[in-house]
This record gives C-alpha cells, structure tokens and sequence, in this order.
C-alpha cells in the first residue's frame, strides 16, 4: 500500500533531487538526473518547465504520515564557522547562515567564495544540510612539519603557473587551483596571491618562514639535438595540433593529445600567453637556445635508384649499358661494331674494299679491271 499523499507542492519550496509533492491526487518526484534545480523554477504541471524537473509517480490519497523529528547528533555539537565573503572555500566545506548549515558543492565549490548561501535563488553552489546551534568547539593548532620547512618560491607575474603551483607572497603560501579557475593563475598582477581577487585562482594554504631547500634541477625538456621548438605565433595557429611542440617565454609547450581538447590549440584565447593556456597545452619544462639544424646530405649515392629521372645526365656513364636504346642517334660513332648489321645501307661507301665478293654482282661494272681474269667467261664479249 502506499500511505497517503505527500506535501501539497509550495512556489516557495526549497525542493531537492528526490522531493516528492502532490498536486492534487497526483504524485510527482524531483528528478534525480542533475536536473532537479529545475523543482525550484518550476511546478510540476507547468506547461512547459514542468517536466525537465519532476517525474510524475502515481496517485494518492488522504494524508502521509509525518516521519519522525531528526535527531541531534551530540558527537558533532554546535553550527560551523559562519560564511566570510573572500574565504576561499573548497569542496566539502561546511559553514553557517542564520543556524542553518550549508555544504560547498563538489562540482559548482568555484562560487562557494562569493555566493552567501541562501542568498541567491537557485544557487547551487551551496547544499543545504540542516540546521544548528551554539559553536563548534576548535580544532587542535595546527603544527609546523618540520620534514617540509620554509617558503616555496615568491610569486612572480611572468611564470605560468599551473594547476597545484605553490608560491609565497607576504610570508603566506598559495596554492594554484586545480579546477578551471587554476587559470586565473596567470591573468597578471591583480589576480595575484594576496592581491584582492587572489582566491579566484590561489587558495591560501597558511603562513611559512625561510625557504625551502632547493630540488634538484629540472631536466631539460628540448629534444635530443637541444634548443627550443618553434615560438608559439598567432599566424600559425592553423598549424597546431595534438603533439605539436612550441616555445613560450623559454618553456616547451604541448598540444594536449585529446581528440576535443586539442582543438583549442587553434584558438589565440587558449595560447600559452593567454589565462586558460592549460586547457589546450602541457607544460613540458623548459628550454633554451634553438634547433639545431638537420644533417647535411650523403657523400654515397642510397642504395636503391630513384624513381623519378634526374633532371640532367650523370657526369660519368654508367659501369653497364642501358636496357633500351636512347631516342637519338649520338654525336660520335661508336668504337666497335655493332653485332647485328643494320637494316639500311650507310650513307658512303667505306674507303677499304670488303674482304670477300659480295653474293650478288653489281648493276654497273668496275672502273677498273681486276689483277686476274676471271675463271668463266662473260655472257657478253668486252
């Protein structure tokens, strides 16, 4: 059986993902799927908005029967800290408004800092969780980890920063974030750690004192021949894509190899000078100097011939002759005869006589007669 009908549904209501209401004898959900801020905007049988946030149930009838009054958990006595504008708050913390507790939200925690909650409609930067009273006793003094002494290297405008960066400014240590605002890191000075829009990029992770042992050098990042790739230029834009390697203010940059991120490589505003550099590119350390330039060519011809003709003859022929003859004759006769006699009569006689008579006489007599008679008379007299 399913006991009666919940709450009537209220405009005024601050209803969440799994809320049920009535309307009528009509049972509706809050939807589950991400969708639930649309409860807060809309009823359920809105013409239009109704269905993106509730899912209608079933029908009731009569009254639910109230649940029991929540308990109080004394092992967690009294309300949190009450929100501070400017406080940079994280995922997960807890803070108070008017003895009501409130949640940072995991996935909207960036607005957490600015927004007061229940303060702004729809807000879904804070998860209302209960309500309280009195304080939370203090937590112990924080302690110095004497393992990890001193400050991390001062902040300085002209090195990008990436997502986890520590610096220091004013004896306080900053953290870049690592969320998307971590790129406030590097919009310049007035977003700088201390500065009055600091926790837009910096989380302030507490107070240090000297300076921390150096690690050990960063290993150079250019290839193998040394030097950096080729400067980040706008006119090249085009040309980047996953993989592609350039120089920014002596640091290496690499186009992400995701097929989606990757194509802002293409765009000025993701450049590595720009604020959201670290959504196209990896910083892959840095470098200095230039390429070197590629190797002169061979002394000895390659192995296998090529397959396109050179565009004039060789200086020396060749050890063997060529498979087929050439299209023309040459300038100069050749030094041997040729093993076959050719199918047409020289142009000239040659200066010697053969050296045996030809099989068949020819049409005209000699100009002279030969040293010895010949051994058969001629058919007709002289």
């Amino acid at each position: 059986n399913s006991p009666g009908c919940p709450a009537k549904y209220s405009p005024d209501g601050d209803y969440q993902a799994g809320d049920r209401v009535s309307v009528g004898s009509t049972v509706y959900q809050c939807k589950t799927d991400g969708n639930s801020p649309f409860c807060l905007a809309f009823g359920p049988e809105h013409e239009r908005g109704g269905s993106l946030g509730w899912e209608k149930l079933s029908s009731c009838q009569g009254t639910v029967a109230p649940t029991a009054a929540p308990s109080f958990d004394p092992a967690t006595p009294g309300c949190p800290e009450s929100w501070a504008e400017g406080t940079p708050y994280q995922a997960g913390d807890r803070v108070s408004v008017s003895n009501s507790i409130y949640e940072c939200d995991a996935l909207y925690h960036a607005h957490c800092t600015f927004r007061e909650p229940g303060t702004v409609p729809d807000d879904e930067s804070w998860n209302k969780k209960g309500s309280c009273e009195g304080t939370i006793a203090p937590t112990s003094t924080p302690t110095l980890d004497p393992a990890s002494p001193g400050c991390p290297a001062s902040y300085d405008p002209s090195t990008p920063y990436a997502g986890g960066d520590a610096v220091e400014a004013d004896g306080l240590v900053y953290q870049c974030r690592t969320d998307a605002y971590g790129a406030y890191c590097n919009a310049g000075p007035e977003y700088a750690p201390g500065s009055p829009n600091s926790d837009r990029g910096w989380v302030k992770m507490g107070s240090c004192f000297g300076t921390i042992a150096p690690t050990s050098s960063p290993t150079h990042a250019g290839p193998d021949s040394g030097g950096c790739n080729h400067p980040w230029r706008e006119s090249d834009l085009e040309s980047y894509a996953a993989g592609v390697r350039v120089e920014y203010n002596q640091f290496l940059f690499e186009c992400k190899s995701d097929v989606h991120l990757s194509k802002y490589c293409k765009d000025g505003s993701y450049g590595p000078n720009g604020m959201y550099w670290d959504m196209a590119w990896n910083k892959v350390g840095w470098c200095d100097g230039t390429l070197a330039p590629t190797k002169s060519p061979s002394s000895t011809p390659s192995v296998d011939p090529s397959t396109v003709p050179s565009a004039g003859p060789s200086l020396e022929p060749s050890g063997k002759p060529s498979a087929g003859p050439s299209a023309g004759p040459s300038d100069a006769p050749s030094s041997k005869p040729s093993a076959e006699p050719s199918e047409k009569p020289s142009l000239a006689p040659s200066d010697a006589p053969s050296s045996k008579p030809s099989a068949e006489p020819s049409e005209e007599p000699s100009l002279a007669p030969s040293d010895a008679p010949s051994e058969l008379p001629s058919d007709r007299p002289a």
